[in-house]
């Protein structure tokens, strides 16, 4: 089976040396790649990083780019749902990975919630099979504890709220009703995402310690959504915490 595939079979079918090692992970939960290239550009210039993403050349890598940053390598790894997320991870995971951290957004399910604050799960409840095939007993994913309170403390400031507690994941967002909404809110649910579970998921599997920030890009259960009259006017915030996401990530990979 797949899952008895070494990690040096991997690499050499994926033409990578023996000694390729994978240092941490950058999970960016988007479907425009071009946008998130270009928003990690920036911060590593931001933070006077010389590096630059670089592609793989085989095209089963199409949505990671790899970062050389000092004596370390970093993969920043581009997802939309946790399929192909999932097969990233493992192999990151396989590769020696010591941190894997997601940014991303989601829908806000506590009343309350404004646009543009930050959600930092403790854990994540999925019911994904990228989810369930890595643990087959619970489907709440939990997050490293101290990995979490050091990505907090990093994002604090400037006046930003930070709410801390559990999330949903769900990759049908389309399908999602306002009872599903609802019922998420009333059992106690922040967010709404679609792939914080599968990034703690394969990390717990591999006993790798991993986190998520995610900031609320609509708060679904107070009736917003990206249809509203004020989600338009808030791109350029919405941008903003997406670079003071990935910057912090890219600090504590490094830390």
């Amino acid at each position: 089976m797949r899952s008895s595939i070494t990690a040096a079979q991997f690499k050499k079918h994926l033409g990578l040396q023996d000694d390729y090692k994978v240092d941490g992970v950058l999970c960016y939960g988007t479907s425009d790649q071009e946008k998130a290239i270009n928003d990690l550009t920036t911060c590593l210039n931001k933070l006077e990083i010389s590096a630059k993403p670089i592609p793989f050349t085989s095209f089963i890598m199409h949505s990671v780019r790899e970062i050389n940053i000092g004596s370390k390598r970093f993969w920043f790894v581009l997802a939309y749902g946790g399929a192909e997320l999932s097969e990233y991870l493992h192999l990151a995971c396989l590769f020696g990975s010591q941190k894997n951290i997601f940014v991303g957004s989601c829908g806000g399910l506590k009343t309350g919630m404004r646009s543009g604050d930050f959600i930092v799960p403790i854990s994540s409840y999925g019911q994904e099979s990228s989810v369930r095939i890595y643990n087959r007993e619970d489907p709440i994913q939990y997050s490293d504890k101290n990995l979490s309170n050091s990505l907090e403390k990093r994002l604090s400031g400037d006046s930003i709220k930070i709410w801390e507690g559990p999330m949903v994941t769900c990759q049908g967002s389309l399908g999602q009703t306002e009872d599903d909404v609802r019922k998420w809110s009333d059992e106690g649910y922040f967010g709404v995402d679609m792939e914080t579970s599968t990034v703690f998921a394969v990390s717990n599997h591999f006993s790798v310690p991993s986190a998520a920030s995610v900031y609320v890009a609509d708060n679904i259960v107070e009736g917003q959504t990206p249809l509203s009259e004020d989600f338009a006017s808030q791109a350029d915030m919405r941008q903003q915490r997406r670079h003071r996401q990935i910057q912090t990530a890219l600090e504590e990979l490094l830390a």
